[in-house]
């Protein structure tokens, strides 16, 4: 699903790897913009889609819903900014405004109308992904199943997001580690900047250090685009984790944090329920933290 990989411990003598696998070909089949016949692949040439999956509409209504929660900082439907950034995301040192001032009236989510029967955009040229957070409603959707199966111990991880029941096998809480995200992944080892109990939660990361580029001053520029702006954002912030109930909602507002900066996410998680996230940015030369008050030690 969208490439990525999976793994999971149950406790249970029931083999649930079938309905595993057809959850991740429905997120495929209706949300996967890199498979030319999604049905998000379908929407994005035509801006029109009859009869959408209860997978995709259900995918579009959490959509909304958090670019809703989120002040629009998450936003899927950023999808025509973010080809226009990874063209030449690391040789982009002339920036063309005037491209990104025409984009950025098409990414609105209110472009955007869905019902049982279509899903259509209101202006041409309008485009969507869902794959920020489509791990977390995959997960989501795992746990649905191992719920109703009564399962009361378990561990599902999709592409790095985690969400865990009850104990592990040594009848222990799940421990989760946030990585120190200056330290590339093949040298990390135990250099954890936080280890983390998860009990019936979920826990996501966003990050922006895996891709930047330098303008002319050198300053460095992230892979997450600013839907307020359509520019890509200074990387002072690292690292972003949310801990929720809902996976899908740790999913979405980790990318929305990261996309708010420092102040604004800080703020935004102190206020906003059912989550809490711990920060890893830069300053004054110097990696730092930042946990929210109710953030699990």
């Amino acid at each position: 699903m969208f490439g990525t990989y999976y793994r999971f411990q149950i406790d249970s003598n029931k083999d649930f790897s079938k309905q595993i696998d057809s959850i991740f070909t429905e997120i495929d089949k209706a949300a996967n913009s890199y498979v030319e016949r999604s049905e998000i692949s379908a929407f994005n040439k035509k801006g029109i889609l009859k009869k959408p999956s209860l997978t995709f509409l259900n995918m579009l209504t959490q959509a909304k819903k958090y670019n809703q929660i989120s002040n629009g900082y998450f936003s899927p439907s950023l999808y025509p900014l973010i080809k226009f950034w990874s063209k030449d995301l690391e040789n982009k040192s002339k920036i063309d405004s005037v491209a990104i001032d025409s984009i950025l009236k098409l990414t609105s989510f209110n472009n955007l109308v869905f019902d049982v029967n279509m899903v259509s955009a209101l202006k041409k040229g309008v485009e969507i992904d869902l794959s920020a957070m489509g791990e977390g409603y995959a997960l989501d959707a795992i746990a649905s199943i191992l719920d109703k199966a009564k399962v009361s111990n378990y561990m599902v991880e999709v592409g790095g997001e985690m969400k865990c029941k009850g104990n592990n096998p040594n009848g222990k809480t799940w421990q989760v580690g946030i990585e120190n995200p200056l330290i590339p992944v093949s040298q990390r080892g135990d250099s954890l900047m936080k280890i983390v109990k998860l009990k019936n939660k979920a826990l996501s990361t966003s990050g922006n250090y895996r891709k930047f580029y330098k303008d002319k001053l050198g300053n460095k520029y992230a892979h997450i685009i600013d839907s307020k702006t359509g520019y890509t954002i200074k990387c002072s912030l690292l690292s972003v984790s949310i801990l929720s109930q809902s996976s899908t909602k740790a999913d979405a507002l980790a990318t929305a944090c990261m996309s708010m900066g420092i102040d604004k996410a800080m703020t935004f998680i102190e206020q906003t329920q059912d989550i809490e996230g711990f920060l890893i940015f830069q300053k004054d030369g110097k990696l730092k933290t930042w946990q929210s008050s109710n953030f699990p030690e």
